[in-house]
């Protein structure tokens, strides 16, 4: 990555911080955003995500790394990016979906100027909640397995049948990326295309997945003769692999860079420690619950600092092959654990009797990340599989 030119002053981000503050006051939904809850459940939250999505966009808060024919700004820089996340993730917002920002990457980078055209103004406008569809029952985080094929006819249209699994937000998506086996010969990451696929086109037939947190995030999506136009290739056939992958890259490093979840569990964490009881002494008071506390922080300020040094080198262009699979997996696994532990801990402390409420709401918290941080371990590519990322890009050892 090229290096990054006029670097904003300590009191220019400050400027900005404030004016992202302002604009989520004034714009973001009233309701708390919820881990493991996070698609609409009922048609007015939808219209208010979309809404507030849009806002994002129109203030130039996302999006602005696009090149600026496209709504990009040309005072953009790194950090802008990383103020706005932090920003959304402090006020309990909802957070733009990853699956948009990763087809918004993969149309920049390698769709056509039509493609481009008519696809990227209705995802600044909100109209295009993507989703991708890449994993399958067979496969799973192997993405290389896909199954799914598509058959290009003698007019230069794709007929695709296969089915994919745990696609998040699938049921109010508009727009799905799909990778297709195309060449019927072919194995592994050989012979896969990408595809443009709205969930609205005959064929497509999306069933939701239940969490363990009672709620509808991840779906099953089936393909059965669905046909599209040839346009809605993109790239080239057979490019389906390192299309998916420079996404896949892209989308890694966004799921390690909300180090701020991390901040909050621990805040979440600390409150209920401090103001619950265990054998009627204050948590916090207990030699293992404080040593516990402590690695656990420990953990965070790691992962943390990870990321600071991850910006700061991918601002002067010397990040590292497997920086994003670094993030993502230090970032799962850190959450995992922090809100494993505080769950139990808020599952067996008694309140103290001082705001209650207070304590109760970071105690269901608390609950609902540990329900879904699971997910995060697998979403976007398994922690297994980051590890053979690591191994293979950063530590070159040989394939077995």
């Amino acid at each position: 990555m090229s290096d990054f030119g006029g670097r904003p002053s300590a009191e220019e981000l400050a400027a900005f911080r404030n004016r992202v503050r302002r604009h989520i006051a004034a714009h973001a939904p009233p309701s708390e955003a919820r881990e493991g809850h996070r698609a609409p459940e009922t048609a007015e939250q939808e219209a208010r995500l979309r809404a507030w999505f849009a806002a994002l966009f129109d203030a130039g808060f996302v999006g602005a790394d696009w090149p600026a024919e496209h709504g990009g700004r040309p005072d953009h820089h790194p950090l802008h990016d990383r103020i706005v996340s932090e920003e959304i993730l402090r006020a309990r917002a909802p957070r733009p979906v990853e699956q948009v920002n990763l087809a918004a990457h993969v149309l920049l980078h390698f769709g056509s100027e039509e493609q481009k055209r008519t696809l990227l103004p209705r995802i600044r406008r909100g109209e295009h909640v993507w989703c991708q569809l890449l994993s399958e029952p067979d496969a799973g985080s192997d993405i290389a397995g896909v199954r799914s094929r598509g058959v290009r006819r003698d007019d230069g249209s794709w007929v695709l049948d296969g089915q994919k699994t745990w696609i998040t937000d699938g049921h109010w998506a508009d727009m799905g990326l799909a990778l297709i086996r195309t060449d019927p010969t072919s194995s592994r990451h050989h012979g896969l295309s990408v595809f443009t696929v709205p969930l609205s086109t005959p064929g497509v037939e999306v069933r939701p997945i239940r969490t363990i947190g009672d709620a509808i995030e991840v779906n099953e999506v089936f393909l059965t003769g669905v046909v599209l136009d040839a346009d809605s290739l993109i790239g080239e056939v057979g490019q389906g692999w390192s299309i998916i992958m420079a996404g896949l890259d892209f989308e890694r490093f966004g799921i390690g860079g909300n180090v701020i979840l991390l901040e909050l569990l621990i805040e979440d964490l600390v409150t209920v420690a401090r103001n619950s009881q265990i054998d009627g002494i204050p948590a916090l008071r207990h030699t293992d619950i404080q040593q516990a506390v402590a690695g656990l922080v420990v953990e965070v300020e790691v992962a943390k600092a990870f990321i600071d040094d991850h910006v700061e080198r991918l601002i002067v262009g010397a990040d590292q092959p497997g920086d994003g699979s670094i993030a993502k997996l230090s970032f799962a696994e850190t959450y995992h654990r922090v809100a494993a532990y505080g769950a139990g801990l808020a599952a067996t402390a008694r309140n103290s009797g001082s705001n209650d409420a207070h304590v109760l709401r970071a105690k269901e918290r608390l609950r609902e990340c540990w329900l879904w941080s699971r997910a995060y371990t697998i979403s976007g590519g398994s922690s297994e599989m980051m590890r053979n990322i690591l191994a293979k890009r950063r530590l070159l050892l040989p394939s077995r």
